[in-house]
């Protein structure tokens, strides 16, 4: 009864979040409107693998980004790197240090940092200039309680900067998120909000943040080992997308993982795109993942990450 009443509740969760229009396969009409963007990068393999899917699983220092009530799960302090080498040579780095406190919660600080490498500055006639490495950087700061076994809190406080040439723009951001584990079945449903904040000012013109808003089930069988996962992502300058994820662990050393990103309306570029993979190894205190995410003809995307507790 248990088992029909989850696959209900997912079932609803998920088409009760469709809009009427998700057949319109125009351009939403905020897209290239915001500032930030790289904001919506994901961190952490792990996540990745599972098509983005994390809302209501995640439990380690990555969880400042999919859901920071998830750091309520934390035992013991944790130490988070990732490397993402993305096309263009273009590279997404993050990391991350948190420390579990007992009865007054969970705290972190971390780094999102997006290099786009050396490009060649031009002036208006088209004339060589000099060479300029722009970037953009999140510095977050991380707060997570629970409240009994069942309910978690958490949030996050992000300070934003983003530099082109001579130009530079900074802003504050916040994300706003809760867990809920069922305690008589193996089930959890989280949600989060993220990038809530002020209009950035770049340059002489005001832009707002890529909020997003994440719900999510997550469903755990045979003494955990399989995790199932499924997510609704709203953005709020692109078409809502929904995300599922299977995660297998052989013998508490292998994990492997796959996943889908479907965006209402067909993804911008080609079905494939959506579809990720990876695994994962833990060898003492060290979590080490591994995903491979395609982005269409603009090829393969690889991220490395690592969680080591103390």
């Amino acid at each position: 009864m248990n088992r029909f009443f989850t696959y209900t509740f997912i079932t609803v969760l998920i088409f009760a979040c469709i809009p009427v229009i998700a057949d319109n396969t125009d351009i939403h009409e905020n897209a290239g409107t915001r500032a930030m963007t790289f904001l919506k990068i994901g961190v952490g393999a792990k996540a990745m693998g599972m098509g983005e899917s994390q809302v209501a699983a995640t439990d380690d220092l990555y969880a400042s980004y999919w859901n920071p009530a998830g750091l309520a799960k934390l035992q013991k302090p944790q130490l988070a790197l990732m490397h993402n080498e993305w096309f263009a040579d273009i590279n997404h780095e993050f990391v991350g240090v948190a420390f579990p406190l007992g009865s007054i919660g969970t705290v972190g600080a971390s780094a999102s940092y997006l290099s786009f490498g050396e490009l060649q500055g031009r002036d208006r006639d088209g004339n060589e200039t000099a060479i300029f490495r722009p970037y953009d950087l999140a510095m977050i700061f991380s707060y997570a309680r629970g409240f009994g076994n069942s309910f978690a809190f958490g949030a996050n406080a992000k300070f934003l900067r983003e530099q082109i040439a001579d130009e530079t723009g900074t802003g504050i951001a916040f994300d706003l998120g809760a867990l809920y584990t069922f305690p008589d079945m193996p089930l959890s449903l989280g949600g989060n909000a993220q990038h809530l904040g002020p209009r950035v000012t770049f340059i002489e013109e005001a832009f707002g943040l890529p909020v997003t808003i994440r719900l999510g089930a997550a469903y755990r069988l045979w003494n955990e080992a399989l995790l199932l996962t499924t997510d609704v992502i709203h953005p709020t300058d692109n078409d809502i997308a929904i995300a599922v994820g299977v995660g297998y662990t052989i013998g508490n050393i292998l994990q492997l993982r796959t996943g889908y990103k479907y965006q209402l309306g067909g993804n911008d570029l080609g079905a494939i795109s959506g579809l990720t993979g990876g695994f994962g190894l833990t060898l003492l205190r060290f979590q080490v993942d591994y995903a491979l995410v395609p982005f269409g003809v603009l090829g393969l995307t690889h991220r490395f990450s690592l969680v080591a507790n103390f």
